[in-house]
Parts: C-alpha cells; structure tokens; sequence
C-alpha cells in the first residue's frame, strides 16, 4: 500500500516537472516573440523614414551601423531553422543586438539632416535683427509673423517627419517669410542700415562702421537705446 502511493507521488511529481518545464518554455517564447515584433515594428518604422529621407535627395549612409546587427539576424535565423526551439532556449541576441544603441544613432543621424535642412531652407535672419525691426511701429505687424514662422520651424525641429508633407511645410513656410522680409526691405531702409543691423544680431560691428546714415536712422526710429558697446576679450 505505501509503495503504490510512493509510486503514485513519484508519477505524480514527475508530471507536475513536466507541466511547469512546459509554462517555463511557453513563457519563454512569449517574451522572445514580443521582443522580436517590437524589433520589427520599429525597424519597419524607421525603415519608411530613411527612405522618405533619401527620396527628399538626402544622403543616408546606415552600412556601419546595421552590418553587425543583419549577421546576428542571420545566425539567429539559421539556428532557427536547424532547431525550432532555438529562439526560446536561452541565448544572449538580445544582449549582443544592443537595439537601443542602434535606435538611438539612426535616430541622431536623421535628426542632424533634418534639422540642417529646417536651417538651410529659412532666410538668414534672427531673432535680434527682429527686435531691432520691432521697435518701429510700422514693421511690428510683419516682424511678429516673421517671429511666428521662426517659432513654426523650431518646433518642426523637435520630432522626424512622417510624410512628404513636412517637408513642404518647411518649404512654404521659408517661402512666407521670405515674402514677410520683402515687406520689410519694401520700408525704404537704407542699404548700409539693413547691413549693419544683420551683422550686429550675428557677429557684431565695429565702431569704425557705424556711419553717419547708420546713427542717423537709429535716432530717428528710436533705436538708439538697443544698442550697446563692448570691448573684445
């Protein structure tokens, strides 16, 4: 009687080794499926931008970032096919495959294009020139726009575009302000004032080139309190 409910426990315990031998393989492949569609998802998502990139006529050189990455693919795939059970045995493809790494310097190398694109396409103007024009009450309305397209653009900066449709974005609205800055130049300003105001919002200017018009100008739109003199270090 004892050994047949020994027996009987043996069996029974034996079973119960197989059932969670079989939870703990099941979960396994579970978590290596999901890890392996999130790889996918994301390597078809950013596959569509770099094409979308390299349509605009961007260069877009990714050979050394994914050459390591397509070999661990490939073996991860061979093994696959010698042995079903190879992708939820234990294995370190996860670990070697560093995605995260991966992700972040496609993402880095995109992004720089994108936003030398936003600079290339916008007219050469900042925010300091700006202010300058905006404290002549005729130019205000147009310098505020103009202020609107800049801030338009800096936030095109903060995320990679999805569509063609961004890009013309970009394009038209560098197209408004360089129609708003035609408008300004339509204010008869003085050649050598237009000058000396982009190069004092860039890199400054010398006392030597502010000429009589310059100074003029500047008091007669009360501009006189913007501007300051420093000495170089």
């Amino acid at each position: 009687m004892l050994l047949d409910k020994t027996e009987l426990l043996t069996k029974e315990l034996n079973t119960f080794k197989s059932l969670q031998s079989s939870s703990n393989e099941s979960q396994d492949y579970i978590k290596r499926n999901t890890d392996l569609k999130s790889i996918v998802v994301y390597t078809e998502q950013m596959s569509r931008i770099v094409s979308l990139f390299r349509e605009e006529g961007f260069i877009i050189e990714l050979e050394t970032i994914i050459n390591y990455p397509l070999e661990l693919f490939n073996t991860l795939y061979k093994n696959w096919e010698n042995d079903t059970k190879f992708i939820i045995e234990r294995n370190d493809f996860f670990r070697r495959i560093q995605w995260n790494s991966i992700e972040s310097e496609i993402v880095s190398i995109l992004q720089t294009q994108w936003e030398e694109y936003i600079n290339k396409s916008k007219p050469n103007i900042n925010r300091e020139t700006l202010d300058a024009f905006e404290q002549i009450p005729d130019f205000t309305s147009v310098v505020n726009s103009l202020k609107e397209k800049l801030e338009l653009l800096d936030e095109y900066k903060t995320s990679l575009p999805s569509d063609r449709n961004k890009f013309q974005l970009v394009l038209s609205t560098a197209e408004e302000m360089k129609n708003l800055i035609e408008k300004l130049a339509s204010k008869n300003i003085p050649d050598s004032v237009k000058n000396f105001l982009n190069k004092a919002g860039n890199t400054g200017v010398d006392l030597s080139e502010i000429t009589t018009e310059i100074l003029d100008w500047l008091k007669e739109n009360k501009l006189i309190h913007l501007c300051q003199v420093k000495f170089k270090k």
